[in-house]
């Protein structure tokens, strides 16, 4: 199973990001945007796994979330990775909140560390995802990338939970089925 963990989206926010999506200056791209139900703030992938591992896993996500009090985050101006010369992922940034996320991506870690999952070796950046570029682009469209709109101020969220989800790769993007959640309970 290819599973993660990850912070879902509210609707509201889903819907003001795909707008400003809508507005990009190259909404036409030669790739394909990730569609707003998809959207998520990855705290740790984790690749195959096991299906004996999924407790486990359970387990390392109520531990991570125990004693987090919820949080607000606030979505930022829009950027590329790994550098705007060769984009590979275009994202928006978190701009507010990027302590207890990264808080508890690492809680993540050591109690996956623990059941033999490897550490991620880049340092944690916490962003969202809008799309995944696979060819080189022309200069012109590496500009325009540069030109995403940023979003609202108001763009806020609180995190209260976070969830482990299963991908499925699948030609036309990836699926997500949520496997399970853990509420931040404070």
């Amino acid at each position: 199973m290819r599973l993660f963990f990850a912070v879902p989206l509210d609707r509201s926010v889903r819907e003001t990001v795909w707008a400003a999506v809508r507005r990009a200056p190259v909404f036409d791209a030669p790739w394909r945007w990730i569609e707003p139900e998809n959207y998520h703030l990855t705290l740790k992938f984790l690749g195959e796994i096991p299906q004996r591992l999924v407790g486990e896993l359970g387990e390392a996500g109520r531990e991570a979330s125990a004693g987090q009090p919820p949080f607000v985050i606030r979505f930022g101006r829009a950027g590329v990775f790994p550098h705007p010369a060769r984009p590979r992922v275009v994202f928006y940034e978190i701009e507010e909140g990027l302590q207890p996320l990264a808080a508890l991506a690492e809680r993540l870690e050591q109690a996956c560390e623990a059941l033999g999952i490897e550490r991620e070796r880049r340092p944690f950046r916490a962003h969202l995802t809008l799309a995944r570029i696979r060819c080189p682009l022309p200069a012109e469209v590496r500009e325009a990338l540069l030109q995403m709109p940023p979003l609202p101020e108001a763009t806020v969220q609180t995190v209260a939970c976070f969830v482990l989800l299963r991908s499925r790769l699948d030609p036309r993007g990836a699926e997500y089925e949520e496997i399970d959640a853990y509420p931040l309970p404070g």
